[in-house]
C-alpha cells in the first residue's frame, strides 16, 4: 500500500496535492487531471503521469497563500490592471480567502493566461489575477483558473 491508498476520503479529480516520489526522487505539487493513471498538472501547465507504488506521502494543499496583495506598490497594480485591459479602483483578495472551504472544480476554463466572455475581462500575470468580475460565482471559478497557474492574489478593478 503507498500513500495514496492511506487518504481518506480517496483522491479527487480538481483537488491539489503534494507528492513525494521515490521513483524518481522528488516532490511534486499539483492538481489531479485523471486518476488511473494518477496525473498532475502543475503551476506551469505540464503534466506528470505518476507511477503506482512510487508515492512515498501525500496529502491534499489548498491554494497558495502568497504575500500580502496590500502591500503591493500601487504603480505595480496599475501595471498590471492596463496589461489586462480593465479599469476602477482597485480591490485586493487573497485567492486562498477567496477558495476556502471551497471544493476544487474538475474542470477549470480552457486556456493559461487570459480570460474573456466578450464583455469582462481576466489576466493572469506572475503572482496576479487582474479581472473586472464582480460576480461572485464567476471571480471564484477565475481564482480556480488562475490558482492552476500559481496565482495568489486578485485584484478586480470596479
Amino acid at each position: 500500500m503507498d500513500a495514496l491508498d492511506r487518504l481518506s476520503p480517496p483522491l479527487r479529480r480538481g483537488e491539489r496535492v503534494s507528492l513525494r516520489l521515490t521513483t524518481p526522487a522528488t516532490d511534486l505539487i499539483g492538481f489531479v487531471d485523471a486518476l488511473d493513471p494518477l496525473t498532475l498538472e502543475d503551476r506551469h501547465g505540464r503534466i506528470h503521469v505518476v507511477t503506482r507504488g512510487t508515492v512515498l506521502a501525500a496529502r491534499r494543499v489548498g491554494a497558495s497563500l502568497g504575500r500580502d496583495p496590500r502591500s503591493t506598490p500601487r504603480p505595480l497594480l496599475d501595471a498590471l490592471a492596463e496589461r489586462a485591459g480593465v479599469t476602477g479602483e482597485p480591490e485586493l483578495h487573497r485567492i486562498s480567502e477567496v477558495l476556502a472551504g471551497l471544493p476544487a472544480p474538475v474542470e477549470v476554463f480552457a486556456g493559461r493566461g487570459e480570460w474573456s466572455d466578450g464583455a469582462r475581462r481576466a489576466r493572469v500575470e506572475g503572482e496576479w489575477l487582474t479581472t473586472d468580475v464582480t460576480e461572485p460565482a464567476l471571480l471564484v471559478d477565475l481564482a480556480w483558473w488562475a490558482t492552476r497557474q500559481n496565482a495568489r492574489s486578485i485584484q478586480v478593478r470596479r
